[in-house]
């Protein structure tokens, strides 16, 4: 007969556990693999070059999941997509440049690891003449559908028409990428996006692009994305990024990436 062990004896054996040993473990799509969903067309942030994904949000998941004892698996898709995906598990995680909006809170939780703002691009020399936002009114304006910029624009157009002016003709595109493209055919007077992915715009092709006033609403973060019934890989990223800007690798990557100072979340 197996006989309970007196109450010090038990105590005692809890003491000497590893920590954590009764800590909810991360739920995964695939066992060793932090299996991570994203829109490669978002430079910095992921981006193709050489046929191969590259960017800020490839090396820091690369990093957080060494750190936390996985290999990255990355998952191509449409922006729109990825939100979905997350809600039916067939990725652990979003990364895609991705705003923290209260919508899409309701979905996912986030842990914050960038700060942005908005911006506006046009092609060199400015031909529409803008300063700002305000000057959009009655412009043709191409954003990538389902994101901060696409509810900015929107916003402004509704703003525009209040004020008397013409509304914002709006160019809803698949993503960053195409939008580049659209500013640089013509086929839109103007764009909006993040001030980093214009500096990468711009740096890439100097003479094609410009950037227009200052950056807006600069207090906006990017997120990673977690689903809410997924707490224990919430936690242990969020450590393992905290870890990261402790022993300075996440300065490291904003400087590798060309990223403002100001960016950190820290």
């Amino acid at each position: 007969m197996m006989r309970r062990l007196p109450a010090f004896l038990f105590a005692l054996a809890l003491a000497v556990l590893p920590a954590g040993a009764f800590a909810a473990q991360p739920r995964l799509v695939s066992a060793g693999l932090l299996t991570w969903g994203t829109s490669p067309t978002f430079a910095p942030f992921e981006f193709q070059r050489d046929n191969k994904t590259v960017g800020f949000d490839v090396d820091m998941v690369a990093e957080l999941a060494r750190r936390i004892g996985l290999k990255p698996s990355m998952l191509g898709m449409d922006f729109a997509g990825i939100v979905p995906a997350l809600a039916a598990h067939r990725i652990d995680i979003a990364v895609s440049g991705m705003y923290i909006t209260p919508v899409r809170l309701k979905m996912v939780d986030f842990i914050p690891y960038l700060r942005i703002g908005n911006q506006i691009v046009t092609t060199a020399g400015n031909p529409a003449h803008l300063n700002d936002e305000n000057d959009l009114c009655g412009h043709r304006v191409a954003v990538a559908v389902s994101t901060a910029f696409e509810q900015a624009a929107e916003a402004q157009s509704a703003a525009c028409q209040k004020a008397g002016e013409k509304a914002i003709t709006l160019l809803t595109l698949p993503n960053s990428a195409v939008v580049a493209l659209a500013l640089k055919q013509g086929r839109a007077e103007a764009a909006l996006s993040s001030n980093a992915t214009i500096a990468a715009m711009i740096s890439q092709n100097p003479d094609v692009f410009e950037a227009v006033g200052r950056p807006f609403d600069t207090t906006t973060r990017l997120g990673i994305g977690v689903a809410k019934d997924n707490p224990a890989l919430l936690a242990a990223l969020t450590d393992a990024l905290g870890a990261m800007e402790h022993d300075g690798t996440y300065m490291r990557l904003l400087k590798k990436w060309s990223l403002p100072p100001d960016s950190s979340i820290f």
